[in-house]
Order: C-alpha cells, then structure tokens, then sequence
C-alpha cells in the first residue's frame, strides 16, 4: 500500500500556500519579509520548516503566522518528518480550530495509519474530515494567494475529505456510501490515484456490481503508469482483471479497456460504458433487469416467481419485488377479479392443492404454489396433472419460495382432468353435463359415466379417470 500512501501526499503538500501577496513595503519590520522570504525560499523541506519554526518564534504577532506555521507543517512532511508534522498542525488547530490545512494534515494522517493496518485511526480521520468539509464552506481566501491557486487548493482539499469518508465506508462495506463520497473526491481531483482506485474497488465490490468500476480501475492503472509505479500499476490490474474476469466470463475486452482508458482525454467514463461489456446475469440481477425493462403488470407467472424470489437479495431486487406485488394486487382489484393459471398437481386433498407453477419447479416436482379451495374438492386431480385453477394471490414467501392463492376452484376446461381416489363423503348431487369420466370399480371392473362427479357418487367406483373407458 506505499503507493497509496504516495498519491496522499501529493495532495497534502499542494495545498500549502505557494504565494505572497504582500511587498516589504508592508511591514513596518522589513527584516520580518525578509525572514520570511528567506525560509520560503530555502529549497531543502527540512531547512525550510525550521526556519519558518524560527520566524515564528521571532515575529508571534505577524500577520503571515498561520501561513508560516502552513509552510512549516507541509515541509516536515515533505522532509518525512511526520510527527514534527503532526505538532504544527495541533498548533494550528488550537488557535484556529477550523484551519483547513491543518485538518487536511490530520486526515492524511489518519488516513495513512489506517491504511497500514492501525484500525484506531479511522474514528480521529473522520472526525477531521467532517469538521473539515464544514470549515471549507466558510473558507476565505489568504491574502497570499490569487483566486486560482485558491479555487484549486479549495478543490484539492475538498477531494481529500470526501475520500477519507469514502474510504471509511469502504472499509465498513458501506458500499453505497463510499460509492457517494469517492465519486465527488474523484470528480474535485480526477488525477487522485488512491480515490480513483478506490472508486473502482467500491463499485466492483458492491451488491449490484457497478460495472462502471472497471473504467475507474482502468483510469488508475494509467495513472500509476503516468507516475512509473510499475508495481501499483501491476497491483490494480491483477485484482480489476480478477473480477472483470468473473462478471464478463473470460479477459476478452480488458486490455481494450485499460488502452481506451489511458488514451481517453475524458476522464469520465464514456457514454454507455457498463453496457458495452456483455456478461451473463445472475439470478437475483435479472430479476431486477426484468422489472426495468417491462411493465411489472405484464409479465408471465414465471417471470413475476423470479423477482418475488430474489427480494431480499439487495435492496434493487427488494425494490422490484414491491413493484411486482403491488401490480399483482391491482390486477386481482383487491380480489374482485381472480387469476387463472396453468400448474402442475404435486399433491391434493379435497381443501388444499400443492402444485407447482413455474418449469424449475414442475421439473423437479415441488411445489411454489399452495392453493386453498374456495370448496372442498371431489374428485380430486391426480397427482402429476396439468389443470388450470382460478383464485386470489393473497400472499408470498420469499425463501423459500411459494405464492399462496385462497378462494380457488379449477378451471372449466380442467374439471375433466380431476381424475384420481374418489373422496369420502361422495357427492349427493352432480350437474347433467356431459364429461366422461372411466369408474374403476372395486371388483376391477369399469364403467362409463357422464362426468367424475356421477362417477364418484357411485359408492362402488374406487376412482375416476378423465375420459370414456376404453
């Protein structure tokens, strides 16, 4: 992680004041310009952030202290001199507790020790980092410095605070929110290879992948190789190849990707970019993708089956799954109009059906639809048949999955295919229509009757069959 720490310090020591506005003819002191110019321009970081210690302590009321005191922190840093760093910036803070250079140090910090494994870190970086986003909005410009190198450095810093919160919620799987605050970082500093890259990681790593993260790690690897860390370069592309690899199937298209990426004078991605890499959906995201491309109203039974499964898979698909529900509802008019569909009989008794209703399950024979009866059934369907039954959704179970449907009865075009055990107490009365049903007597022998339901008020036929007797 050196090379993380590296592309933070860039950031860090750019936003320390590069200018003077003021002239000798200024101070009624001149030595205290000269002092000051002189630890300026002193070119060795170490030389130059004690001599800006030293005018300090020579000139504690003059009015370029603060900007002294900025100086001399950003040179301890640069002369890798962390702690010494690290002082300054407390006493910044102590006569100026919203100097946002001085918590800009402390987020570097933090920032830098989290990143090595100190966990402890993290709680002193955000707390930085938010007082810091607070104290830039109110913010006004030094004197020394010219409204460009103050719009720059107001963007620089502003990068640096988010992508500490970015890199926080990173780091607590929070994946959404680091997804918020590493795009504004990127966007306010689109050459930050640490919030590029981290960018990157919190769209590949969340649930639905965002596969316009393969861009930001492309964009970083170029980065890297602009700033000849090889080994940062070599890094990235390992773990980005890694995932591009399990989303797409295969590496084909990668290194288009990371040619396109460095060759690009955008740095945004290009329009339609996630879409242009193919991939094979999984489950749970083309339940989401089925209810983005069509009218949740208008889909097929099975369709409706593959969101109301995945809803807690994330909260897109919990999202698609109350879409769906809520069109099932509107469509039954709060029960007024029923649902006919096609099933498979898995099991039955004279009040409840278990059948199965979409392919998988008919295939592997179980049941994703229990089904109460408005009255109860005689004969009843036999096990393995294809009916067709009208009735109210009124509820789901998610996992496992089944629909529950109340208030139903069969289909008229199925009531012939009710064949099975004839069900105790048999029928008094049965309608005169005209459905030959084949009686299975309890001596083996068969007859042909008009319907299943003259068939079973015989009290000698065992079971019915649809159809005459052969």
């Amino acid at each position: 992680m050196r090379w993380l720490l590296a592309a933070l310090w860039v950031v860090v020591v750019s936003t320390a004041p590069v200018g003077l506005a003021q002239d000798r003819s200024n101070f009624q002191i001149p030595a205290e310009y000269d002092n000051y110019m002189a630890a300026l321009n002193a070119r060795d970081p170490a030389k130059r952030a004690a001599a800006m210690e030293v005018f300090v302590a020579w000139y504690p009321n003059s009015v370029l202290r603060t900007e002294a005191l900025q100086h001399a922190m950003a040179a301890w840093q640069a002369a890798n001199q962390p702690d010494k760093a690290g002082t300054i910036a407390a006493k910044l803070l102590q006569t100026d507790p919203t100097n946002v250079h001085a918590l800009a140090y402390r987020v570097y910090a933090a920032r830098g020790r989290a990143l090595q494994g100190d966990s402890s870190a993290l709680g002193p970086m955000v707390a930085a980092a938010e007082r810091g986003l607070s104290a830039l909005s109110q913010w006004q410009k030094p004197t020394s410095l010219n409204d460009e190198t103050f719009a720059r450095d107001k963007q620089r810093i502003t990068a640096q605070f988010k992508g500490a919160l970015g890199y926080f919620a990173l780091q607590a799987k929070d994946y959404e929110r680091a997804r918020r605050y590493l795009r504004e970082a990127v966007a306010a500093d689109p050459g930050n290879l640490q919030d590029v890259y981290q960018l990157a990681v919190a769209q590949l790593e969340g649930s639905p992948l965002d596969a316009l993260g393969f861009w930001y790690a492309a964009r970083s690897i170029a980065i890297a190789r602009n700033a000849k860390s090889d080994a940062a370069a070599a890094e990235i592309d390992r773990y980005a190849r890694s995932r591009y690899r399990i989303y797409r199937g295969s590496e084909e298209g990668w290194k288009e990707i990371v040619v396109r990426a460095a060759a690009a004078g955008d740095v945004q991605p290009p329009a339609n970019f996630a879409k242009s890499i193919p991939r094979a959906l999984t489950p749970a995201e083309a339940a989401v993708v089925v209810v983005e491309e069509n009218d949740p109203g208008s889909l097929s039974f099975s369709d409706w089956a593959l969101v109301l499964r995945h809803r807690d898979a994330t909260p897109a698909n919990k999202a698609a799954a109350e879409r769906v529900w809520t069109a099932i509802l509107d469509k039954q008019q709060g029960g007024s109009t029923r649902l006919k569909m096609p099933v498979k009989v898995i099991s039955a008794t004279p009040d409840v059906i278990e059948a199965a209703l979409t392919d998988q399950a008919q295939a592997a024979n179980q049941p994703d639809l229990h089904i109460a009866l408005a009255r109860p059934l005689a004969p009843l369907p036999a096990v393995g048949s294809n009916i067709s039954i009208i009735g109210t959704l009124s509820e789901y179970h998610a996992q496992p999955f089944k629909l529950v449907m109340t208030a139903a009865e069969l289909a008229e075009e199925s009531l012939p295919v009710a064949g099975g055990g004839c069900a105790d107490p048999r029928p008094q009365m049965c309608t005169r229509e005209y459905r030959p049903a084949c009686g299975l007597h309890r001596d083996g022998s068969r007859k042909t009757y008009g319907n299943a339901c003259s068939a079973c008020s015989d009290p000698e036929v065992v079971s019915q069959a649809a159809g005459a007797c052969p």
